[in-house]
């Protein structure tokens, strides 16, 4: 009984040491390499990238020019129809 014991502990432990080995392996030669690839690859849209100026910002700038664009619209439309009413007028 005592041999069972003592061999399922050897097993155990040596389960473990692969493991811990294995994990390594796959951190430094796997894991490792794919995250150094996908940091490169995305450098242009990170935050610190372009002098602060990320993806991100570039969402929120075409946003400020559809309003812009918009608001242009709307005074136009307005313009042209205050226009249109003085042709009438006249």
């Amino acid at each position: 009984m005592t041999e069972a014991i003592i061999m399922g502990g050897q097993v155990a432990g040596a389960l473990t040491a692969i493991g811990g080995v294995f994990y390594v392996v796959v951190k430094y030669a796997v894991v490792r390499p794919i995250q150094k690839y996908i940091d490169n690859a995305t450098y242009q849209i990170q935050p610190h990238a372009n002098g602060g100026r990320s993806l991100a910002d570039v969402a929120v700038m075409v946003g400020q020019l559809k309003l812009e664009t918009a608001i242009i619209s709307a005074r136009l439309e307005a313009l042209e129809a205050s226009s249109s009413s003085k042709r009438k007028r006249a």
